[in-house]
């Protein structure tokens, strides 16, 4: 059983949100709970606090899950339910953070930071999908350019700064190597043509 005077002594914050009726700024709320850390939206409750309430038919709460399940991508389904609280109902949406982020409603992609919903710009969209899958920009070839692009005299005087390249070795490369060497050998690859 939820402590509701506790909830709403703690306010919004950035695991919980309060909003008074079920719109499209509850969904955006549980994408950006989502992309964080995770969270609660509680429909019925003011941004004062105060215990407002909710008409709750029959099939309201299954239509309000299946309109988020509907209008998130990768599709989101909120554990839902319904709370009285002074002869009033209130219905609260739990989401966890999603493993494979980012999730989106309507093309646009929130994260809870503090209090409040950030949109994210196209850089923080695909750094957080790079993020959930452990890679990173520089992870990835680039289109339409070759080992002849690299430039050696650059690597080389890279190479001389660090005096040598260390690598993660799994399997059995040397603890340094030389330009020569990388590219002799094979440790060094182009992407496959498509």
């Amino acid at each position: 059983m939820l402590n509701f005077q506790n909830i709403v002594q703690a306010g919004e914050g950035l695991h919980s949100e309060f909003k008074t009726s079920f719109k499209e700024d509850v969904i955006e709320t549980l994408v950006a709970f989502s992309n964080a850390k995770g969270g609660t939206v509680y429909v019925g409750i003011t941004d004062k606090g105060d215990i407002s309430g909710v008409n709750i038919g029959k099939e309201t709460l299954q239509n309000w899950i299946n309109e988020v399940k509907n209008k998130t991508m990768p599709q989101i389904i909120p554990d839902a339910e319904i709370h009285t609280v002074n002869g009033k109902e209130i219905v609260s949406f739990c989401v966890s953070e999603y493993p494979v982020k980012p999730v989106s409603t309507r093309g646009r992609y929130y994260k809870r930071v503090g209090n409040s919903n950030h949109l994210l710009s196209v850089n923080e969209v695909s750094n957080m999908h790079l993020q959930t899958i452990n890679s990173s920009w520089d992870y990835y070839p680039r289109p339409g350019k070759t080992l002849n692009d690299i430039s050696i005299e650059k690597v080389e005087k890279v190479m001389q700064i660090n005096d040598h390249i260390l690598f993660f070795n799994p399997g059995g490369l040397p603890d340094s190597i030389s330009i020569e060497q990388l590219l002799t050998n094979n440790y060094v690859s182009t992407p496959r043509n498509r």
